[in-house]
C-alpha cells in the first residue's frame, strides 16, 4: 500500500534535525529519484504501522495459551451468569 496515495496530505509534520541529517536524507531521496517527503514518509509509516502492531499485539506461549482457552472455556460463576441476563440501565427509558 502506497505511503504517499492514502489520503489528501493536509497536515504538516515538522521537525529539527542537523544539517549532516538533513543532507543525508536529502540524498537517500534523490537517489531513489523521489521527494524528500516521499522519501521519508515511505520508511516511517511502515515503521509506525509495525511498532503500533508489535505494541497490540499479545504472544503467549503454548502452556500460557492452553492455560488462556482453559480458562475460557470455563463455564460461568453464577455472578458473571447473572450479569449476562442484567438488562443494562442505560438500554432503558426514563418515565
Amino acid at each position: 500500500m502506497s505511503t504517499t496515495a492514502e489520503a489528501p496530505r493536509e497536515a504538516r509534520f515538522d521537525l529539527r534535525m542537523s544539517r549532516e541529517a538533513r543532507a543525508l536524507l536529502d540524498e537517500a531521496a534523490a537517489i531513489n529519484g523521489v521527494s524528500l517527503t516521499d522519501y521519508v514518509l515511505s520508511k516511517v509509516v511502515p515503521a509506525a504501522r509495525h511498532d503500533l502492531l508489535e505494541a497490540r499485539t499479545i504472544r503467549l506461549g503454548r502452556q500460557a495459551w492452553d492455560e488462556f482457552v482453559a480458562i475460557l472455556d470455563k463455564p460461568d460463576d453464577e455472578r458473571l451468569a447473572a450479569l449476562r441476563t442484567h438488562a443494562a440501565a442505560w438500554g432503558q427509558r426514563r418515565a
